[in-house]
């Protein structure tokens, strides 16, 4: 079959979040890993629609560009929400999987426990990332918000810790140990097995979580999560 190329999009202009994913994600068997962080017309971070229709803005047009040539096999965009960038892709570049790692860590977290909740970032993300997880799941977000996710058994919400993804690295580490613990042991509080890492910048951060919550559940890297399922779309496809 030969080598699977996976690109994982960092949607922001920093390149420290590429490097910190580049030295956390692990390449699958017969695939290859390749990287692109997004020009300096992207934010810095995406903390809002406004911000992520802007990194769509700034990075479509060159991924175009370049993945015309069908130089890559999937493509997995690595920002936390339902990013506008995953849904034009697909609908510019034919014979190549693009997933977001928000639906991959809500796919491994439906197969590996009961229930799961998301830790996040900002407090502005807890709603968005909860309209992307009923939309994704199907659920009608309206009805979804006025029962206040009820519809939904297995989604027990989001934890926010009040830092932005540029913090996760650059503020104090003990403080953001601390933070993701709290957030984490409130979603256990709340009833989850299964506790999503909410931002591409958490991502090698899983024994943050499993320290504040003894062990109690299962870790979900949304990158590592997304790498692993398209490598089995990859493989599978007959082109």
């Amino acid at each position: 079959l030969g080598n699977k190329r996976i690109l994982i999009v960092n949607p922001n202009s920093s390149s420290p979040i590429t490097e910190s994913l580049r030295k956390s994600t692990s390449s699958p068997d017969g695939c290859s890993l390749q990287y692109f962080t997004g020009p300096k017309s992207a934010p810095p971070s995406i903390d809002d629609d406004e911000t992520s229709f802007q990194s769509e803005r700034a990075c479509l047009p060159t991924l175009k560009d370049n993945l015309s040539k069908g130089d890559v096999d999937a493509i997995l965009i690595a920002c936390y929400s339902d990013h506008p960038l995953v849904h034009s892709l697909r609908a510019a570049i034919s014979n190549t999987h693009i997933i977001g790692i928000l639906e991959a860590s809500i796919t491994h977290a439906l197969l590996l426990g009961r229930t799961f909740g998301i830790v996040t970032t900002g407090a502005a993300w807890e709603p968005v990332l909860s309209k992307g997880v009923a939309e994704f799941l199907g659920f009608d977000w309206e009805a979804w918000n006025k029962d206040r996710g009820r519809p939904c058994r297995r989604f027990v919400g989001v934890a926010s810790t009040g830092l932005g993804v540029n913090e996760l690295h650059e503020a104090d580490q003990a403080e953001v140990a601390e933070r993701i613990g709290t957030a984490a042991r409130s979603l256990v509080a709340r009833g989850a097995d299964v506790i999503c890492l909410g931002c591409a910048g958490m991502s090698g951060m899983e024994d943050l979580v499993t320290s504040a919550t003894e062990g109690r559940v299962t870790v979900v890297d949304g990158v590592q999560a997304g790498v692993e399922l398209l490598a089995g779309l990859v493989r599978q496809r007959k082109l």
